[in-house]
């Protein structure tokens, strides 16, 4: 059996970034997340600033489920 937060975790690339702290991105939109210090989530920050928008992905039943992120503050995750 898999933890909620194993299902609420996404990626950038094959780093991890953070979790959503409710839904896990469904259609556009801010969603809360806590963020992970590491190479993902500075990654992820690095490849918007310099490139837009970037494609992430959350894995459920071994799927990877893809969602476009717009941008990140603190705290939120803009998905489009």
């Amino acid at each position: 059996m898999h933890s909620s937060l194993e299902h609420n975790e996404f990626f950038f690339e094959e780093h991890a970034v953070g979790y959503f702290e409710g839904q896990v991105s469904s259609s556009p939109g801010p969603y809360r997340y806590m963020p992970y210090r590491g190479n993902g989530h500075l990654r992820l920050g690095q490849a918007l600033a310099s490139s837009g928008s970037q494609r992430c992905y959350y894995v459920i039943e071994g799927e990877k489920n893809y969602f476009t992120v717009l941008s990140i503050t603190s705290g939120e995750v803009v998905v489009g």
